[in-house]
């Protein structure tokens, strides 16, 4: 059982549902559907979103970096489309779940969990320990303001919603002295997904949690779960491992770019 989880997912729009809810005659095609429902939801939220509804997200990469108890990066690594079918990739990450301890994340509560969930409902999943059956509380879903199962960083920066605004993962990583978002951002994903850039939206996704991870042990300084000490050496330590991994990787790698981009903020 590793302890520490951390992981982020990339998605798709589910454009085949959306020509279910929104042209049930189906006199559209996929992506005039598309776009009619891209304008509907624009069009409620004031012109502020088009950000479609939980459902309607398909994940295309799901990247996890398991951790030991003394923050040690154990592992790695991106379940991608290019590479397992959606289905499978969903249960694969489901199945690295139940080999961990407790979830990292940001905003994983709002968005990666319930993507997850709901695509473990679609595939017929049984998640019983995700779901504590058999147990008279609540775990993974329903201790908000415990750290035991999940620590969702977004939310716990944001004071579990009393601040007004929270801060995005770049901005916050790069308040910490780390790289931020680089080329790429998450709305760029559907785009890269039609072009089949498939391995530079997995590295992405990699990047995402890399900085999730040091993000993280930054709060674990600033809550006094590490002292000073502590907290320089996991550092040291996460650079050297990523270090080893870039190394063994190809001058191409993303780890490559992204060190150097560390060692420049």
């Amino acid at each position: 059982m590793i302890r520490y989880l951390v992981f982020d997912i990339e998605t798709r729009v589910d454009k085949a549902l959306v020509k279910q809810i929104y042209d049930p005659e189906d006199t559209l095609t996929l992506e005039q559907a598309y776009d009619k429902a891209r304008d509907e939801i624009l069009e409620r939220s004031g012109q502020q979103s088009d950000f479609f509804p939980l459902p309607y997200h398909i994940p295309i990469a799901v990247a996890t970096l398991q951790a030991d108890a003394d923050y040690r990066i154990h592992a790695l690594g991106c379940l991608g489309v290019d590479r397992f079918p959606e289905a499978e990739l969903v249960s694969r990450f489901w199945q690295v779940f139940e080999n961990s301890e407790t979830l990292v994340t940001f905003n994983g509560r709002g968005f990666d969990l319930p993507v997850m969930e709901i695509q473990a409902l679609k595939h017929c999943l049984s998640l019983p320990r995700y779901f504590a059956a058999g147990q008279s509380r609540q775990t993974y879903r329903g201790s908000r303001y415990s750290d035991t199962f999940h620590m969702d960083l977004c939310d716990f920066l944001a004071n579990f919603g009393a601040a007004l605004r929270r801060g995005s993962l770049d901005v916050l990583s790069r308040l910490a002295g780390l790289p931020g978002k680089y080329s790429i951002a998450g709305e760029d994903v559907e785009y890269l997904y039609r072009q089949k850039r498939l391995k530079e939206i997995n590295q992405y996704c990699m990047t995402d949690v890399l900085q999730t991870f040091l993000l993280f042990l930054r709060v674990e300084l600033l809550r006094g779960k590490l002292d000073p000490a502590g907290y320089q050496s996991a550092m040291a330590a996460a650079r050297e491992n990523l270090t080893m991994r870039a190394a063994g990787a190809g001058s191409e790698n993303f780890l490559v770019d992204f060190l150097r981009r560390w060692a420049e903020t």
